[in-house]
């Protein structure tokens, strides 16, 4: 008898792995996601009925922008998405509208809400809704649903192309700073609050792309970061601004986001970095004092 051919031992270091193709990043108040509603960007946004967003939640009108300003600023805009994915990560979305919805409904009963509440205040009305105005037939869906679920969604993206096959996958991922806590008459509170929407198109991975890529790497398994992003990017603003600097070539040459269960998200460069600085600061901005539509993504740095 031949005896039995034991599996091999060794284990893949890089489970799945993704180029950015392209990302965007919006901060929006109250105020100005007024405007946004009516016209969230270029491209298809330009096309779409003045009434489309009416019923939006604010983080999906925020997170829709920042996807047309990607598709505007990256070169995408003659792109076919049909068979893209969309995974969507919006913290504690419809939370302030959801407690007057409470207070009408403990005082008139289910006349008392509004048919429009569930379609567009659930977890999977952001992905739905971006997949209407880009025409994507392909899988779309929530994730996360609280603050720091950044590295599940990049998770669940990259599942999708390895998964799927997809050209493409959009993660969109937002929150707001300070959080928008409602009094207790059901007005949303403070109202200086940002939204904050940070958007990444990955694609699969292609050779010589000199640019982002990401990859997930199993337990134990990643090469040591120069920067670990895991406490710094608890926010939507601190994944933003580390993309931004990312584009500008002074990031360090690996930053990880670790999964509490092991294993970690890795963002690096196609290419390597001639004496890449070992640590970074992030500042955080002091959105309070900001009242207009702030922008940043790949392209943008050239329009300032």
């Amino acid at each position: 008898m031949k005896p039995i051919q034991t599996a091999s031992t060794s284990v893949v270091e890089t489970a799945l792995s993704c180029d950015l193709r392209a990302h965007h990043s919006i901060q929006a108040t109250l105020d100005t996601i007024v405007n946004l509603r009516r016209r969230p960007g270029p491209g298809p946004g330009e096309r779409l009925p003045h009434n489309f967003l009416k019923h939006a939640d604010e983080q999906t009108v925020v997170g829709l922008a920042a996807v047309l300003e990607a598709i505007h600023h990256s070169g995408l805009s003659e792109t076919d998405f049909t068979n893209w994915g969309i995974v969507a990560a919006p913290s504690f979305l419809g939370r302030a509208t959801l407690v007057g919805a409470l207070q009408r409904f403990e005082a008139e009963g289910a006349w008392g809400i509004s048919p429009h509440f569930i379609p567009h205040r659930s977890q999977h009305a952001v992905s739905g809704t971006i997949s209407q105005v880009l025409k994507v037939h392909g899988p779309n869906f929530g994730t996360g649903g609280a603050p720091g679920s950044g590295a599940e969604a990049l998770l669940a993206g990259a599942v999708l192309l390895e998964g799927n096959r997809l050209p493409g996958v959009w993660v969109v991922m937002s929150d707001w700073e300070p959080e928008l806590i409602p009094d207790e008459t059901g007005r949303p509170a403070p109202a200086d609050a940002i939204c904050h929407a940070t958007v990444l198109a990955l694609v699969p991975p292609r050779p010589g792309w000199q640019g982002p890529r990401l990859r997930i790497t199993l337990p134990g398994r990643g090469e040591s970061p120069e920067f670990d992003a895991s406490k710094s990017l608890k926010s939507i603003a601190g994944l933003g601004a580390l993309l931004q600097i990312f584009s500008h070539e002074i990031i360090p040459l690996t930053v990880t986001w670790q999964f509490e269960g092991g294993g970690c998200v890795e963002l690096r460069r196609g290419a390597s970095i001639v004496n890449p600085p070992k640590w970074i600061t992030l500042e955080r901005r002091n959105a309070r004092n900001r009242a207009e539509v702030t922008q940043g993504g790949a392209g943008t740095e050239n329009q300032r």
